[in-house]
Formats: C-alpha cells, sequence, structure tokens
C-alpha cells in the first residue's frame, strides 16, 4: 500500500515529489539517516582539506589581528576596548594614521583564545577549520530547504564542490580573514531564520534573522550583497509573499543603518587613504576605463573559479592593468556577461536552477566589480568566497543534466555514482590544490617566496616581500651584529625594491628603502642620497626620506646639508624624537649649542622620561666644559627616571671626582640597582 502511494507520488507533478520516498529509503536500521551521513563526510572533508594548516604559524596581516596585537594579547579584559574600537588602528604607508572599519567579532575571539591558550597558531588555525566545517553543514542545511523537491545528493555535492575550491584557501588558511568565515557564518544563519519565518511567519524569526545579519555585518561587511540576495533567493525558491518579502528586506536594510549608525556615532573617524599601487582604478576619473578595466577584472575572478591558477596573495597594479574598453578580454567579458544576464532574465519566470545561480553570482560580485566603488587590491581570492556557490550549483547542475540524471524524483544508486565520478575529476584535483596551496601559507615567507614568481607586476607584492626580508634581516643583525653570509639577501632585497619602482615609479616608500638599503648596508651614501631623493619628489611630504637625507648628509659630515633636511623632517614630523634629536646634533657640530639644547628641552617637554635628550645635553655641556649645567640635566635625569643606568654612573664618578663620598654613594647604589647588581 506505501509502495504505490509513493509511487504515485513519484509520478505527479508536485513541488515536493521526493521527500516521502526519500525519507523512506534514507533511515537505516539503527535510526541514522543518509543526512546524518553526509554531514559527517562534510565535516571530514573540511579536515581532508585544512587540516594541514594546523601545522602554520602566523603569516599576511595576522598582526592585525591576534599575532603581537597589543589589545587582543590582553585577553577577555580587552574586550570592551575591541567593541568600542576601530578594527585598524596603525602607521599607514602614508606616514600617517591609518584608522578604519569595524570587525570587532573576529578580535574578540581572538582575545578570548589568547586568554585561554596565549599565542597558539595551530588552535587558532583548528578553530578555522571548525568553523569551515560548521558552514558547510549550515549550507548543506539550507541548500536541502532550497531544493527541497530534489535528490539529498544534489545539494550534498554543491556543498562538496564548494567546499574543495581553492580559492578558499585565502579564507581559511589565514588567520586574519577569519572574519570572512564568519560574516559568511552569520549571513547563513540569517538565511535560514528568514526561511523559517517565510514558512510559519513567526516574527521571533524575523528578529532573529536581523540579528545574525547584523552580526555578519560587524563580522565584515562581504555580506551586504545579501539585502538583494536573499530576499531574491526566497522569492525564488519559496515563493515568499510579497508581505513577508517586504519584512525580511526591511529588517535587513533597518540592521544595516543601526550597523551605520553605531560605526559613525560612536567611532573614531576613517581614515584609510586608497594609494595609486592599491587600485589606481580609485584615482581614475575616466568612467570607460574605470567601466573596460571592471570587466576585466571580472573575466579573470571567472577564470580562477574554472582554473584556480596561480593564486596570489595580492593583486594591485600593474597586475591588473588598466585597460580601454577594446581590450580582448574586456571585450569578451561583457559578452560573456550581458549573456549570462540575457539568459537569466528569460529563464527567470520558470524559476530556473541556472537563473537563480546567475543572479545570485552578479549580485554579490556587484559589490568587487571596481564599477560600484574599487576595492584595495582590485581583485582578491577571497572575493569568490560567497560567489563560488553559484558556480558550484551551475557545474552539478550541468553535469545531472549531461548525464540525464533526475533531479526531482528518487535517484538510483548507479546514477548518483555517475555524477560522483565525473565530478571527482572537479573536486580530486581542487582538493589537491587547496592542501598544496595551504602550505603557501605556512609564514609569511613562505607565502612571499613562493608567490612571487606570479607577481613581478605588482608594485605592492614586491614592497611587501622587501620589506618582510629587510624586517627579519634587521632582527637577525640585531642579534648577531655579525654581516658574513647576508650580501645575498641584502642583494635580493634591493632586487624586489628595484622592481617595485620599476613597476610604480611613484612609491615613495620604496626608493626610501632602497636608500636606506645602501646606506645601512653598503655604507654606500653617495647612492642612498639619489634613492632619498626620489622618494622626497614622489611625495615631498614624506618626513621619513627628509630624515634619511640628514642623516646620509650627517654621516658625509655635511652638516649644512644635514641640518636642512633635518629641519624639514622636523618641520613635517614635530613629533619624531629622533630627527629633532639628530638636527641637535648637527647644530652642535656648527658650534649652535644654544639652539641644539633648547631642541632637546623640547624633546623633554613632549616625552619627559625620555633618557636621550638629557645625555644629550649633559654631552654638549661636558665638551663646552660647562660640568654645572652637565650635572644638573643628568640629576634631572634620575629624577624622572631612577633606573637611567649611564647617567648614575657617570654622577657616580663625577662626585667621586669631586671628593664628595656621600653623593657618590648614593648615585652608585641607583647605578647598583638598575644594573641588578652587576657591574658593566
Amino acid at each position: 500500500m506505501k509502495k504505490n502511494i509513493t509511487t504515485r507520488n513519484l509520478q505527479a507533478k508536485q513541488t515536493k515529489p521526493v521527500i516521502p520516498a526519500e525519507k523512506l529509503k534514507e533511515i537505516k536500521p539503527n535510526g541514522l539517516t543518509m543526512a546524518f551521513w553526509l554531514k559527517t563526510i562534510l565535516f571530514a572533508f573540511a579536515f581532508v582539506l585544512y587540516g594541514n594548516t594546523m601545522k602554520n604559524g602566523y603569516s599576511l596581516d595576522d598582526l592585525y589581528v591576534t599575532y603581537n596585537n597589543p589589545m587582543v594579547n590582553k585577553g577577555i579584559k580587552a574586550i570592551p576596548q575591541i567593541l568600542g574600537s576601530r578594527y585598524i588602528n596603525i602607521n599607514a604607508e602614508a606616514g600617517g594614521t591609518m584608522n578604519f572599519g569595524y570587525r570587532p567579532l573576529t578580535k574578540v575571539m581572538f582575545a578570548v583564545e589568547h586568554e585561554l591558550f596565549g599565542e597558539s597558531p595551530s588552535t587558532s588555525h583548528l578553530i578555522n577549520i571548525l568553523l569551515y566545517a560548521l558552514t558547510l553543514l549550515v549550507l548543506f542545511s539550507i541548500l536541502r530547504k532550497l531544493f527541497e523537491g530534489y535528490s539529498i545528493w544534489f545539494p550534498f555535492l554543491i556543498t562538496a564542490l564548494w567546499a574543495a575550491h581553492p580559492v578558499h584557501t585565502e579564507v581559511v588558511a589565514s588567520l586574519k580573514n577569519r572574519e570572512e568565515i564568519f560574516s559568511l557564518l552569520f549571513g547563513l544563519f540569517a538565511v535560514q531564520s528568514y526561511i523559517t519565518y517565510s514558512q510559519k511567519g513567526s516574527f521571533q524569526y524575523l528578529l532573529l534573522g536581523g540579528l545574525m545579519f547584523l552580526m555578519s555585518i560587524f563580522s565584515k561587511p562581504s555580506t551586504l550583497p545579501l539585502l538583494a540576495a536573499i530576499p531574491f533567493t526566497l522569492y525564488f525558491f519559496k515563493k515568499a509573499d510579497l508581505k513577508k518579502a517586504a519584512f525580511i528586506t526591511g529588517s535587513m536594510i533597518f540592521v544595516s543603518i543601526l550597523a551605520v549608525l553605531f560605526v559613525k556615532t560612536y567611532l573614531p573617524e576613517i581614515n584609510r587613504p586608497m594609494l595609486f599601487f592599491e587600485n589606481p582604478l580609485a584615482f581614475e576619473k575616466n568612467f570607460i576605463h574605470r567601466f573596460a578595466t571592471g570587466m576585466y577584472g571580472l573575466i579573470l575572478y571567472v577564470k580562477l573559479l574554472f582554473y584556480p591558477h596561480p593564486l596570489v596573495f595580492y593583486y594591485g597594479y600593474n597586475t591588473i592593468p588598466v585597460v580601454s574598453l577594446f581590450n580582448i578580454w574586456v571585450i569578451l567579458s561583457i559578452l560573456l556577461h550581458v549573456g549570462l544576464l540575457v539568459f537569466a532574465v528569460l529563464k527567470f519566470r520558470e524559476r530556473h536552477i541556472l537563473s537563480f545561480a546567475i543572479f545570485f553570482y552578479l549580485i554579490v560580485m556587484s559589490m568587487y566589480s571596481n564599477i560600484v566603488k574599487p576595492p584595495a587590491g582590485i581583485i582578491a581570492e577571497r572575493f569568490l568566497y560567497i560567489s563560488s556557490l553559484a558556480f558550484s550549483i551551475i557545474v552539478v547542475y550541468f553535469i545531472f543534466k549531461l548525464l540525464k540524471v533526475p533531479f526531482e524524483k528518487a535517484v538510483k544508486n548507479n546514477q548518483i555514482l555517475k555524477v560522483v565520478l565525473v565530478l571527482m575529476v572537479l573536486i580530486v584535483p581542487f582538493t589537491a590544490r587547496t592542501f598544496v596551496r595551504n602550505k603557501d601559507w605556512k609564514s609569511q615567507l613562505s607565502l612571499f617566496s613562493h608567490d612571487a614568481q606570479y607577481l613581478g607586476n605588482s608594485a605592492k607584492a614586491n614592497y611587501i616581500y622587501a620589506t618582510t626580508l629587510k624586517t627579519e634581516l634587521i632582527e637577525t643583525l640585531g642579534k648577531t651584529n655579525d654581516r658574513a653570509g647576508v650580501e645575498p639577501q641584502v642583494d635580493k632585497i634591493i632586487s624586489l625594491l628595484e622592481q617595485t619602482v620599476k613597476v610604480y615609479p611613484g612609491y615613495f616608500e620604496a626608493w626610501n628603502s632602497l636608500g636606506e638599503m645602501y646606506a645601512m648596508m653598503k655604507n654606500d651614501y653617495d647612492k642612498a642620497l639619489v634613492y632619498f631623493y626620489k622618494s622626497t619628489e614622489a611625495k615631498p611630504e614624506y618626513a621619513a626620506a627628509w630624515f634619511n637625507l640628514g642623516y646620509a648628509y650627517q654621516h658625509k659630515e655635511d652638516f649644512t646639508k644635514a641640518i636642512e633636511n633635518y629641519r624639514m623632517a622636523v618641520k613635517l614630523d614635530t613629533m619624531d624624537p629622533k630627527a629633532v634629536s639628530n638636527l641637535a646634533f648637527c647644530l652642535n657640530k656648527t658650534g649652535n649649542v644654544e639652539e641644539a639644547v633648547s631642541l632637546n628641552k623640547r624633546i623633554i617637554r613632549l616625552r619627559p622620561k625620555m633618557e636621550m635628550p638629557y645625555m644629550n645635553i649633559a654631552m654638549y655641556y661636558f665638551k663646552q666644559g660647562d660640568t654645572l649645567n652637565a650635572v644638573k640635566s643628568l640629576e634631572d635625569l634620575l629624577k624622572e627616571k631612577p633606573n637611567a643606568k649611564r647617567a648614575s654612573r657617570l654622577l657616580n664618578r663625577y662626585y667621586l671626582s669631586k671628593g664628595d663620598t656621600v653623593k657618590a654613594n648614593y648615585y652608585f647604589e641607583l647605578f647598583d640597582k638598575a644594573s641588578g647588581g652587576k657591574e658593566e
């Protein structure tokens, strides 16, 4: 009897022809369903894909949210500060302060992790994998609801293909990009809640959906396109009535406005200058060029979906060049995207799966098209994190179609096996590519050294790599002070910096770094001066280059020119004590002791506990034979900083020479206490 009813249901053209039959077929003797085992496979698959990241350390941009981040390192007690501050607040490449974003959830989680586990990259990578696995389970659950009348294998295979896609490595293997995982995960929770609301009409699910969408935005605004995508999805699959669709859209708009008002009202102003080498389209006034380059980027995204190689950590200028409307790739991109849009529109009334997938892809990618608002880097693999779902739907759909495997009725095992075998042609190499790519993310240097072969035309990528090598070199020399064998690394850094300025001659920091390498590592101050001047030409208000000009002239003992350049550096950055101190040193060398002392007193007013200006003043007076003022400066220092060893030792010796044993003993005790009883 049940068998006959099931057969009739399969033959009928209803919205849900498969569910009863599938449930009967899925249930195992032990009570576990097919859905349970498929979820188990997805959960395990996340570890197959990304388990090897647990061997990785910290990598690109992790310091923003975890490694050595002073706010996060405070642990749980930093949570109120994290919730009330901008996402990033650092010294910008432009020489000022960079203050932007509000993505508190990731930093809060890392603060909790630091409280519980300390600095443990393996633990953080494990949590990334678990969050990714959870994303797969939630996505699978949502797809089952959307494709309600389909075989369970259809949403499962879509999820599996999406999970394996190598473009996700930038999101999962990078700890900093946990914000992307959170953003999508909360976005999916919002979708779940809104689906339930559309079915049951219960107001609490509408509120929950709004809350989840707010959490998604506060993770990272990557999911803002869901403002259009979620109502569209519910209309397309669930046939939600206009009233419910309006309420859902209204709740999402409301929380978006709420988020914007909170950020604008309670947080500091944004200071995030877009630099030319990050995205020249931000400076492009010709809309045709901007549109053309945007279309060029879009076809590169399509290429990455089908052929994810090479994968690189940064694109930017001039990896993605500004192109004209007559570029062959631009023309192909326009034809492709217009063709997809026309097809989607024509098939919309049928509620065709491909129509949905195309619209979903175009809606999400509109945010990264460079036509609406140019993002930093021009393009990025992480921008495909959400939209690659459309690719997975399209691929799995076509495999079912080409193999003539039915969607809307019970599927035989041998039919599913054929689909799985064909899909393995993509999933196996995707999995292998993901596994290998994860190793590149082991550290910053492993990532940069691997990707450098593909990034000859990326100004910023070359500069970042050079700067990382330079920092490592300085740290090594600081520990050993042994320059033997460093020449190859010095030459590598110089080569990367030369490539940077070759790609973009306006890269002022790269010119400055080139000068520093010749000054510090080759003692070639004449060549260093050439590069420092090029830096000031590229950016006249860049204080660091003027300081380095002064430094180079100082080492050439051309104190007149050194003073001239130090004055410019101080004018541009009045708070830089080193520039003021060096200016004072050169003034003293030319006999202008009075101004030299005055400048150091200015540093003292700014930083009364800094040892350097007091010692400078003392040395100036000692050399002039003005012992009383020299001694006074040292004593002033010890009032502010009793553990200043050098000052206490000098005063001890001075008073011994004067026969004042009381004061000599007093300053020796200060010295002894500061040095821990060890004579220096």
